[in-house]
């Protein structure tokens, strides 16, 4: 094989990447593609055989502004060349930033920054613990809130079926005494959240949801749903928690608490924030955020070599300026409304057994006659019939997520064109889908 050929081999690359890589990634939902992505700009990704594809996955919600946007990228490095990391104090760029988040984030009165989602919410069960000194999590079935021990539980798995318990742990090496201590619901489900705090609320610490669940694709709060949530947690002395890591900065400058008018104790945040540059953190208010220390008996700690690093600060500063300063949400809403429209009009063209659902840049095609109000609901979406239509639209250049309930997004770098593009696409695709 000549060095050119090898070089657009990408069945070439995932062997070399397995030999070294556990299944050639270091993040699970990343197998089973045969794509090797090397270049990206604005809207679009370029593969190693140098096939452009406009990308709906937007790395399941960083890039918000748009690939390798070039204002974020010379404010990194400008950051990078002033002064990096260094161990000591406020680091360059974080109070400036938890400025802004508390200006914008309605239940921020503090913020602290990590890495990841799964940092922001592993440290929000410790913060809660330790405020009420009790231990049980309450969540919502199907909603993943990363992969802590204490929160991942009864959210997606490949061998769940439809009368798996409810709080089946998400993947092996769970402890099983942290997994008794996790009660799970199912979402819209009144009867059953007042049930769960009747039995719990003393002995829970915390409660987790999203305000709109994204975890299972785009499936909103019924009417009255989390107030009814937010009412229980204050009677019962729990605290509550927003997760807005895919949400918050996408959703609204002031995340889905902003929308709802429901606002919770707590807030984890990441992927938006800063365009695809590792950031994530925990906001809430004083009398909960005080909680948080370091190494005391009495105190929650939050500690991390690379938390709240210059460049991420950089970046997130950035991004939320440009969201300030320009018409962000108005572009993302727009073309988010241009393609939900679309795809209906296409649905209902092709006569498709499918439902499309959404808000703001986001949305989910669900092939069921009616759209899922729960996680049941929703791994009833015909898988056969989904993994067609995703095919056509792959081999079309529309790069979407290959699993039924994956919720999808555009950037504010997507045009109409774009979007009208796309729907012809997804009209051959819902025809492929259907045979």
């Amino acid at each position: 094989m000549s060095p050119v050929s090898e070089q657009l081999d990408q069945a070439a690359t995932w062997r070399r990447a397995e030999a070294s890589v556990p299944r050639g990634v270091s993040s699970g939902h990343r197998v089973g593609w045969q794509q090797v992505f090397v270049r990206t700009q604005g809207a679009y990704i370029w593969d190693q055989e140098d096939r452009q594809y406009v990308d709906y996955l937007n790395a399941w919600g960083p890039i918000v502004l748009g690939h390798s946007d070039r204002r974020v990228n010379e404010a990194v490095f400008a950051a990078v060349s002033t002064c990096d990391l260094t161990g000591v104090g406020p680091q360059a760029g974080e109070i400036e930033l938890a400025e802004t988040i508390c200006e914008v984030l309605p239940s921020a009165d503090k913020v602290a920054f990590c890495t990841s989602g799964t940092d922001a919410t592993m440290h929000a069960v410790h913060v809660a613990r330790a405020a009420t000194g009790r231990l049980k999590v309450l969540k919502f079935h199907g909603s993943y809130h990363g992969w802590s021990d204490h929160v991942a539980v009864g959210s997606s798995r490949k061998d769940l079926t439809a009368t798996s318990s409810l709080n089946t742990p998400n993947g092996g090496g769970l402890h099983p005494a942290v997994v008794d201590d996790v009660v799970v619901v199912e979402w819209n489900d009144d009867a059953g959240l007042r049930a769960a705090f009747e039995a719990h609320g003393h002995e829970l610490a915390v409660a987790f949801t999203e305000g709109y669940v994204h975890s299972f694709g785009c499936v909103p709060a019924a009417p009255g749903f989390l107030e009814l949530l937010r009412e229980l947690c204050t009677g019962h002395g729990v605290v509550l928690v927003f997760d807005e890591i895919k949400t918050g900065f996408r959703a609204a400058l002031g995340g889905y608490q902003s929308i709802c008018g429901v606002t919770p104790d707590m807030t984890a945040f990441g992927k938006a924030v800063a365009n695809g540059y590792s950031l994530a953190g925990l906001a809430g208010s004083d009398a909960v955020m005080g909680h948080l220390g370091a190494y005391s008996k009495s105190e929650a700690t939050i500690d991390g070599t690379f938390n709240a690093s210059p460049y991420a600060l950089a970046a997130a500063n950035k991004t939320l300026a440009i969201m300030q300063s320009e018409d962000v949400f108005g572009v993302l809403y727009a073309r988010g409304e241009q393609m939900r429209t679309g795809i209906q009009a296409a649905i209902d063209e092709t006569g498709a057994p499918a439902t499309v659902a959404g808000l703001g840049s986001e949305w989910c095609v669900y092939f069921r006659p009616e759209l899922p109000t729960n996680f049941r609901q929703a791994m009833e979406s015909d898988a056969e019939m989904y993994a067609r239509y995703h095919t056509s639209l792959l081999s079309q250049g529309v790069l979407e997520p290959a699993f039924p309930t994956g919720d999808r997004r555009l950037n504010a770098a997507t045009t109409e064109s774009d979007v009208a593009s796309t729907i012809e696409c997804v009209r051959v695709a819902l025809r492929a889908a259907i045979g």
